[in-house]
């Protein structure tokens, strides 16, 4: 190989062909463009005239210089050109070190390009070390190709944890030495980095390629006034400036903000109608598990009525006073009457110290707890006059107790230790909190009687005195619940409302009013938590997998992250447990300089073949000098005819078109060139368009289907499709197509990143997403784990079977089952509840079956007469008549969406069915 600077050559010999262009510029200059003949009758007279004028006997020297630079180009195009050679191939094996935890997620796909490339460009055998999991363990690293050591870099995905260097150090153990080791690290220092660094550097040398962009990291939020504040933590090469989302369970966008990141943190502005539907605060930016903090009940803002006038004559004597000012910074708190605060809707109501309730009042406050509001009340005397009622948890005495009095200096009045099943639990007593006065449960309630007039349910006990009377009790009445403080919000009975405590206090239970379960990050309970939604490294919401352990009782405090047990929300015996990706004391500082290891600052240049784009530029060229030739030859009068009609810019155009059509078809870049050749939907066209899966057969077959389908649409409907399409969804534009159809193969394989993002936001915008397990001819485990494997990184809404009367049973035909390949096929769409709430107008952005219909629509015929007549596999001629109308009646409901569920066309409908609306009895 010849090198000159960063160009290689990599077939010398070919270089001698250039000898040869001085001869060819001789027989180029010897061989002028034929004379062009013109016959003109007159022209007879003047044949004997001397001719004064001949045609030049050599070529013009423009056109020979131009010819020249064509044949040089390819001249040096068979040389085979190599842009950054290699002039010495290192064949010493190849170590590729990749932390895939989250904190690289932000730029993981320069990370995996970057090293697929490095492997492929390997000379000897490639080994991978992934920092999370350790490799293999104790066991030696696999030995692969560089070809294999690319498909698996490339098909990897993030970790939804930190990097474990100390796990990787055991895969090293037995590694000989002699390696050239690149390692892709985060750059951030985690524990026993500098140990692992150390045994690199035994086993080999060591470059360190540092990621793009650093993880930003929420550690913390807390509800405020405004919205939330949030702590935020960075990593090196962070931006200082972020996006922030708040997002729903479904993972769509409610509100979006740019704040500058401080150590300090940054606060969120949320309305309040927004908190209550915010599931989870993420960075838009550097998207990340680390960068989604999952928000539970104690983190909402919770709608809140305070029962009491505006006005308090002596206001440092009412407990509406202190009430307020306790929760107006931490929930939305309306103060009014009765009636107005039943009417608005509201999550709790608080009723200070008072009397009898009219029986309008008490009846609307009691239909309130049992549709599942949240009623607390405080004690006082007006309370203790008013006598037994259902609306507190326990009958009273009549008297309150006192407890403390002024000449007493012992620990009477004192709050107790909270017991560690109550929402309490982990709240520090104040010394200072004392109580004077306290209403005490009846003799009968507390021997665990309870009157009839109320529902029989055990009564909870959250809070005791240190001599163990009751402070706070509750009980559940229908689907609600009723909370009450045995003594004053104010100064008449206790000074707590002057401690920080009762603040605390009533925060969480105002957390229950956002949440039927008792929020367990306060509460451990005796039944194993269950995953119900876990984030992937990417931090996107994803159903669990199998086998994901659940959470024991007696792990909950001190449960960490990890592969087996990824961060999300945990659930079980009514308890919620939320792990955090990122801990609130995560820091992410940067890796310190390490001992004889390189830092790369760049990407490693690799070689590059420019045989291609040289042997297009000649080819093009020469098309050029034949278009050229022929004009000035004559020969294309016509082109020259539609100059004068057209203009010169049409012209100009069309060899333009060449040059572009040689430099693409020649110049080497394959992606491109397939590009050109897909068919695209002429404007105005519908194409039913189907994702590729890679597989050539599954995709030919779902091609043939779907040409089925739209001979069949074209055939019955006023819908004329175009040519079916195979998109890419990383590459193509999903905008132009209403539906798409996916086909799932035989394997169970895990979605690429940038696909199950492009397919994510063209359901987010509107687009139907039809998906085919084709699970009616498999087993429901292997259906389950393939659908779960190609929807993982995709937000799915919550499916159900379709319902009676559904859109889809009657979008074009009456359907009351969806028969494909398989006669007992079912549907899956988004429920009801999840649809109303959606954006997208109630229809379902995602539909799933088993049927494998595209196996079916490949045979349909022209009309629906002669698919009577045919079968497919055993299935029976009306069983694939069905299977044609299931996919019609698909992309008409993709189409016309909820049209027909409106009932104001139900009339026109019936009578064009030959049937009369018989009225209701």
């Amino acid at each position: 190989m010849l090198t000159f600077g960063p160009l290689g050559i990599t077939t010398p010999l070919a270089l001698l062909a250039l000898a040869a262009l001085p001869l060819i510029w001789l027989v180029i200059r010897a061989l002028p463009p034929a004379p062009r003949e013109q016959v003109f009758p007159p022209t007879a007279l003047l044949a004997n005239l001397p001719n004064t004028e001949e045609t030049p006997k050599k070529t013009p020297p423009w056109l020979a210089w131009f010819r020249m630079l064509a044949l040089g180009l390819f001249v040096l195009g068979f040389s085979g050109p190599v842009l950054n050679p290699v002039t010495k191939p290192d064949t010493r094996p190849l170590l590729i070190v990749i932390d895939d935890g989250w904190t690289s997620a932000p730029s993981w796909r320069a990370v995996t390009d970057e090293a697929a490339q490095v492997a492929r460009a390997s000379s000897g055998p490639v080994r991978l070390l992934w920092t999370t999991h350790g490799g293999n363990g104790a066991r030696p690293l696999e030995v692969l190709s560089p070809s294999q050591a690319a498909a698996r870099i490339l098909a990897a995905q993030p970790k939804p944890v930190l990097p474990d260097p100390s796990g990787a150090l055991g895969a090293l153990k037995d590694l000989p030495t002699g390696q050239r080791i690149l390692w892709f690290s985060d750059g951030v220092a985690h524990a026993k980095s500098q140990a692992f660094a150390e045994r690199l550097t035994q086993i080999g040398s060591v470059r360190l390629r540092g990621v793009p962009e650093g993880a930003v990291a929420i550690t913390r939020a807390a509800a405020t006034s405004e919205g939330y504040s949030l702590g935020v933590v960075t990593g090196p090469a962070t931006s200082r400036t972020q996006r922030l989302e708040a997002v729903n369970s479904r993972g769509q966008s409610l509100r979006e903000t740019s704040v500058a990141l401080v150590p300090t943190g940054v606060s969120f502005a949320l309305e309040s109608v927004v908190m209550r539907d915010v599931a989870a605060l993420r960075t838009a930016d550097a998207r990340s598990a680390g960068g989604v903090f999952l928000l539970d009940a104690f983190d909402r803002r919770v709608r809140t009525g305070l029962i009491a006038e505006r006005q308090d004559d002596q206001p440092l004597l009412s407990d509406a006073h202190y009430l307020e000012g306790a929760l107006k910074p931490y929930t939305d708190l309306t103060r009014a009457n009765l009636t107005r605060l039943i009417d608005a809707g509201l999550d709790a109501l608080i009723l200070p110290d008072a009397g009898e309730l009219g029986a309008q009042d008490s009846q609307a406050l009691e239909r309130f707890v049992r549709n599942g509001g949240l009623l607390i009340r405080t004690a006082g005397p007006k309370l203790l006059a008013a006598g037994p009622s259902p609306l507190i948890p326990a009958a009273l005495a009549p008297e309150p107790r006192t407890v403390r009095g002024s000449m007493t200096w012992d620990n009477a009045g004192k709050i107790g230790v909270f017991d560690p099943t109550s929402p309490f639990a982990g709240l520090t007593v104040p010394d200072d909190a004392r109580v004077t006065q306290i209403a005490v449960l009846a003799p009968e309630a507390s021997a665990g009687g309870t009157t009839s007039t109320r529902d029989q349910q055990a009564l909870q006990i959250w809070a005791r005195l240190a001599d163990g009377t009751p402070l706070v009790t509750a009980r559940e009445l229908g689907k609600g619940k009723v909370v009450l403080f045995h003594t004053t919000a104010g100064p008449a009975w206790s000074d707590v409302a002057f401690s920080g405590v009762q603040v605390a206090m009533l925060r969480r239970v105002l957390a229950q009013a956002a949440s039927s379960a008792i929020p367990a990050n306060f509460v451990v309970g005796t039944a194993p938590l269950k995953p119900v939604l876990v984030l992937d490294g990417f931090g996107t919401f994803r159903a669990p997998d199998p086998q994901i352990r659940p959470i024991r009782p007696e792990e909950v405090q001190t449960a960490q992250p990890s592969l087996d047990r990824p961060p999300g929300i945990y659930e079980g015996g009514g308890v919620r447990w939320i792990l955090q990706a990122a801990a609130p004391n995560l820091r992410l500082d940067p890796l310190p300089d390490l001992a004889k290891v390189e830092r790369v600052a760049e990407a490693e240049r690799q070689p590059q073949s420019l045989a291609g784009p040289f042997l297009g530029l000649g080819m093009a060229l020469l098309l050029i000098d034949m278009i050229v030739s022929l004009w000035l030859a004559g020969k294309l009068a016509g082109l020259k005819r539609l100059a004068r009609w057209r203009g010169q810019a049409k012209t100009g155009a069309a060899m333009a078109g060449l040059l572009l059509f040689g430099l693409m078809f020649f110049g080497g870049a394959p992606e491109a060139s397939a590009q050109t050749t897909k068919a695209k939907p002429r404007q105005g066209d519908l194409s039913l368009a189907y994702i590729k899966t890679g597989d050539g057969a599954l995709d030919a077959q779902t091609q043939r289907g779907l040409e089925g389908l739209s001979r069949a649409l074209r055939d019955r409907t006023s819908v004329e499709p175009g040519p079916v399409i195979g998109l890419d969804p990383s590459r193509d534009d999903l905008a132009l197509y209403p539906i798409l159809f996916w086909t799932l193969g035989e394997a169970a394989t895990e979605t690429r990143p940038e696909v199950a993002s492009a397919l994510d936001r063209y359901m987010k915008n509107g687009g139907v997403l039809f998906v085919d397990s084709r699970g009616g001819g498999r087993t429901p485990a292997m259906a389950r784990q393939i659908t779960r494997a190609a929807l993982r990184g995709i937000e799915a809404p919550p499916l159900a079977p379709v319902p009676d009367g559904h859109v889809l049973t009657k979008a074009f035909y009456i359907l009351q089952r969806f028969p494909g390949r398989y006669p007992d096929a079912k549907l899956w769409v988004e429920t009801e509840a999840s649809a109303a709430a959606s954006a997208n107008d109630g229809v379902s952005p995602l539909i799933l079956g088993d049927g494998d219909w595209a196996s079916v629509w490949a045979r349909a015929p022209n009309s629906p007469s002669t698919s009577m007549m045919q079968g497919f596999d055993g299935v029976g001629p009306t069983t694939n008549e069905l299977a044609i109308r299931v996919g019609i009646n698909i992309v008409l409901y993709a189409l016309t969406g909820n049209y027909k569920a409106d009932q104001v066309h139900a009339p026109a409908l019936l009578e064009r069915l030959g049937r009369r609306q018989v009225p209701p009895r």
